[in-house]
């Protein structure tokens, strides 16, 4: 009968994100209200040498469109959206230019939206995931890293190469993969996986079908996530996930007491990295039958809520720190014997 620690918040079975790459103003045709009439979260990768301005990288089917401005950002973090590094100049990172792209960047984004930034998105493809740009992004203060790798994440995962499932009308040659809404949710359902899309910026039609979808494909996908997720999705921001990896990689439950009335435990947080945004973790502990009549837990000798889920087994969901004691048993104030 011991406390463990949920794989997913909130006990849910898989986990869905979405990201947008280079944060264009146009989001705010159809991806936004669409995010406001389902509920997702989004997530927007900042091109931060052309914050605010007409895009001009390369030869890029995206030239012409104007990035989001750091006013831009901040509307779209209220409404319970995420942003991440991608770059300074959307090039190749050299060692010459790590500070640049990875330090500055970082430093120049966190002023404008006035909020930290724990996640780097590579640009182009994953030459950026290179062994110098992860190192780099580790030294400069990041939590994790996103590459253009198509394959779900799962709670044991390497943080520093977060895989995206391409969410596009059409993959590249000699694929030829057409968009499909259902992908890749059978297998998260079954592997308690973590999918994240990404695309740019769904309009009409795409504005290249390699590399985005359209307003209808991205209604499509949502309305799939919510009829095959139901209550077993747990739809966030990248950033919130990456804290609840973190917090249960960290998290040691100590066990100080059980007794035929009580079990007592005690949480330590173990070497946590710096800049955790989200500190909640979700348990489940198993319990004798008489007492999930009216289930109770006490944390530091507060009362909290607990959930049946099954037979003898109670979940919950608390924000956690270092040293925080529970206790679950009969006693109703939650005292030590």
């Amino acid at each position: 009968m011991s406390l463990s620690i949920a794989p997913w918040k909130y006990g849910k079975q898989w986990v869905y994100s979405i990201t947008y790459d280079e944060a264009l103003t146009d989001l705010y045709r159809f991806a936004v209200p669409m995010h406001e009439q389902f509920g997702f979260p989004g997530h927007v990768e900042v091109v931060v040498g052309q914050l605010g301005e007409v895009r001009r990288i390369g030869t890029s089917s995206y030239n012409g469109y104007r990035h989001m401005s750091g006013e831009e950002l901040q509307d779209i973090l209220h409404r319970g959206w995420g942003v991440g590094n991608h770059s300074w100049t959307h090039t190749i990172i050299t060692h010459e230019t790590l500070d640049l792209e990875l330090r500055q960047a970082k430093d120049k984004l966190e002023q404008a939206i006035e909020a930290s930034v724990i996640l780097f998105c590579s640009p182009g493809d994953n030459t950026n995931m290179a062994d110098h740009v992860l190192e780099a992004c580790r030294k400069f203060g990041y939590l994790g890293a996103m590459s253009l790798t198509d394959a779900l994440n799962r709670p044991e995962d390497e943080l520093f190469w977060i895989n995206r499932t391409a969410l596009h009308d059409h993959y590249y040659a000699p694929f030829f993969s057409a968009f499909d809404p259902f992908r890749n949710i059978l297998y998260a359902e079954k592997t308690r996986g973590w999918i994240i899309d990404y695309c740019h910026c769904p309009l009409e039609t795409p504005i290249h079908p390699n590399k985005d979808c359209s307003a209808d494909q991205l209604q499509q996908r949502f309305e799939t996530i919510l009829s095959e997720g139901g209550d077993s999705v747990w739809c966030a921001v990248p950033e919130e996930v990456l804290s609840y990896h973190l917090m249960r990689r960290h998290t040691c439950v100590e066990t100080l007491k059980h007794s035929a009335t009580q079990h007592h435990y005690r949480l330590n947080l173990d070497s946590l990295p710096h800049g955790v945004p989200y500190r909640s973790l979700t348990f489940e502990v198993q319990v004798p039958a008489a007492w999930c009549r009216d289930p109770k837990i006490w944390i530091n000798n507060q009362a909290l809520a607990a959930t049946l889920v099954r037979p003898r087994t109670l979940r919950f969901t608390t924000d956690v720190e270092d040293g925080i004691e529970i206790v679950v048993g009969e006693d109703r104030y939650g005292q030590s014997e």
